[in-house]
Order: structure tokens, then sequence, then C-alpha cells
């Protein structure tokens, strides 16, 4: 038996470093185990990772919106303005063409705190009529027909009622009524 005793007839390996050389050998089981096993942890780090710096730039977008909104103050609404009413205009258009018929109401506002201006504005109620006329009397039709028209008529007056007031000026011109035929 002596020469059968170097021939091996099982798989086992004879010594320790052996079946540590096979036990490292390639083994698709044993990449699996390590893939899942090394993977895993990385999946719940990435995973982890993502939900921290959700939660940390929610907070820290939510802090900028609230500095935004602490910061931005609401500034009070002005006080409404008084109004001093005109009479009726009734005039007819500078169309040469076709004369029309305009008949307006047109109401001055003025800063209600400002006295001076409303007892401007009644002593001088005839003069303003007056401005109000000759602006009117040289409209066509197609100058006060739109809304553009409206606005730069609105502006026109405001700026020559001003120009004759000493005491303060008018804010706005409203129109009440504005009818053209």
């Amino acid at each position: 038996m002596g020469e059968n005793e170097d021939i091996n007839l099982t798989d086992e390996p004879e010594t320790p470093e052996e079946a540590a050389v096979e036990a490292r050998g390639f083994s698709l089981g044993k990449l699996i185990e390590w893939i899942l096993s090394n993977m895993i942890t990385v999946v719940v780090a990435v995973v982890l990772s993502v939900v921290v710096s959700f939660f940390i730039m929610n907070s820290i977008i939510s802090k900028k919106s609230e500095d935004v909104y602490k910061t931005v103050k609401i500034t009070p609404k002005p006080a409404p303005l008084a109004i001093f009413m005109l009479d009726d205009f009734r005039i007819n258009t500078a169309d040469i063409d076709e004369p029309r018929f305009v008949r307006v109401k047109i109401n001055l506002a003025y800063n209600q705190g400002n006295k001076q201006i409303q007892n401007e504005l009644v002593e001088r109620k005839v003069q303003i009529r007056d401005v109000v006329l000759r602006i009117l009397n040289r409209k066509e039709k197609r100058d006060i027909d739109t809304v553009e028209g409206k606005e730069r008529l609105k502006e026109e007056i405001k700026k020559e009622i001003n120009n004759i007031l000493i005491n303060g000026e008018i804010e706005d011109v409203y129109f009440d009524e504005f009818v053209i035929s």
C-alpha cells in the first residue's frame, strides 16, 4: 500500500492550504452572495443620503421662503381721494364732415387732506369748466372714441387744470358719463 498512499482517490484536499486555495476559487453562488451583501449596504446608504438631503434642502428652502415673507412689508393703501363734481358738458366735436355731439360728466379727484384746493376748485369752477370746454371743442370723434383716446383726454384735462391751480393739484380725472352721438 505504500505506492497507493501517494494517490488520493477522494476529492478532499490533503492540506489546509489546498483547502483555502480551493475555497478562494470562482464560485457563482459566492459572487452573488458577495454582491448582495455589499450592494444592500450601498443601496441603503444611497437611499438614506437621498432622504437626508431631501429634508435638509426642504428646510433650507422653507427658511428662505419665511425670510421672504418676513421682509415684505405691506404698504398701507392711500386714503380715498375727494371728488369735485363738474356739471355736465354738452358740446359739438371738431369734426368737419359730420359734426358729432358729446355729453360728458367729469369729476376731479384731489387729496382730501388739502382743504385749500377744495376751496380753490369751488372758487374757480367757471374757469375750470372753460378749460375743459376748450379742450373738448378741439377734439374730433376719432380722438376720443377709443379707450386710449379717453385716457389721453383725461391726462390733458388734468394737466391744463393743474396749470391754473395755485393751492395744489388734482390727482385724477374721472368720467362719470361719456356719450358720443
